[in-house]
């Protein structure tokens, strides 16, 4: 075996692998930023947050479609009249920028007091519940939000997950 060959060959691997390692370390910490588990909480409320506006904007061009004479309209029509309800002044954008701001604030004011009673627990010994219990119930008050939006926009399939969710939450 060639030892000079192998010596050589390790350090040219690993030359290469320090050569730009002030960038390689700054897209390794942004990489573990992205899929901490906290991080994912909030992708996660922010598209349940998402949902829930737009399945407003749904409900909102549903209804403003009836109010123009449109028998029953349909998933896509109700989509495809966001548009023109926000023509109509039906949907503002900075209300639902806000709205959507608001409750994501709110969220995270929550869930960082529920982390704070839980860190106060484990000092104490006790179980945790604090994290669990709020995020549950925040997910599903969104979840019960989605539903009831798409049964305003005349999705009349969902009504029965409304009576199961309300149980459930109750």
């Amino acid at each position: 075996m060639n030892y000079k060959m192998l010596i050589d060959s390790i350090l040219g691997a690993l030359k290469t692998l320090a050569a730009g390692w002030n960038y390689k370390a700054i897209i390794a910490a942004i990489f573990t930023v992205l899929v901490h588990k906290h991080a994912i909480l909030f992708y996660g409320f922010a598209a349940l947050v998402f949902v829930d506006c737009f399945t407003k904007w749904m409900a909102r061009s549903h209804k403003y479609l009836i109010e123009q004479g449109k028998a029953e309209p349909t998933i896509i029509q109700s989509i495809i009249g966001i548009k023109a309800a926000r023509s109509a002044g039906k949907i503002s954008s900075d209300v639902m920028k806000h709205r959507f701001l608001g409750k994501i604030a709110v969220y995270l004011m929550c869930v960082m007091a529920a982390a704070s009673a839980d860190l106060i627990m484990v000092q104490l010994n006790q179980p945790i519940w604090a994290v669990a219990t709020i995020i549950g119930y925040l997910t599903i008050t969104e979840v019960l939000s989605v539903i009831e939006n798409l049964n305003d926009a005349g999705v009349e399939a969902v009504q029965g997950l409304i009576d199961i969710i309300k149980k459930k939450k109750g």
